[in-house]
């Protein structure tokens, strides 16, 4: 099962209504709601049925938003607070889905393979190159020492987009 269909599981299991459409408000890409009496729903772009790589990555963050927001953030900022809360609630999305997207262990299989830059990872697992740099940025967060323990792999974060691999002999 690739990263597309697993998301599309997801969306099954969860019952949320999937909705493809020409075009959507404020410019979006991608929308979730959760509509009263009638349930969750996504809606996306048609066009990204034709970019597989954008599809799972803006299907992620939708999916992000059913399971880390609460309340309206579509809104119009009216105030910088507005504008926090928003970009919070963006962010807790996105960090779901590249954990959902990318697991840890498909990022030691990446780099076991040879897999040394946010492309060729990108690449490998066939997914967005945003995806991957997000995912190196929630790492990044995450560690208070500056690098993580993948598999026989020391990830150095502190410079990103530049990663640094040390490998245990």
């Amino acid at each position: 099962m690739d990263k597309l269909e697993k998301l599309l599981q997801v969306v099954s299991d969860e019952n949320i209504i999937l909705h493809y459409d020409n075009s959507l408000p404020y410019q979006l890409e991608g929308l979730y709601v959760n509509i009263k009496d009638v349930g969750p729903a996504i809606f996306l772009l048609n066009s990204l049925k034709q970019n597989k790589s954008r599809h799972v990555e803006i299907l992620g963050e939708e999916l992000g938003h059913h399971f880390t927001s609460v309340g309206d953030s579509i809104c119009n900022a009216a105030t910088y607070r507005d504008q926090l809360d928003i970009l919070k609630c963006e962010k807790k999305a996105t960090d779901w889905s590249t954990n959902y997207i990318i697991t840890n262990n498909e990022l030691i299989k990446a780099l076991e393979y040879g897999c040394n830059s946010f492309y060729e990872i990108s690449e490998f697992l066939n997914v967005n190159e945003l995806v991957v740099r997000d995912k190196f940025e929630y790492l990044a967060r995450k560690s208070s020492t500056g690098y993580i323990q993948l598999g026989s792999y020391k990830v150095i974060l502190t410079n990103l987009p530049n990663i640094y691999l040390y490998k245990d002999l």
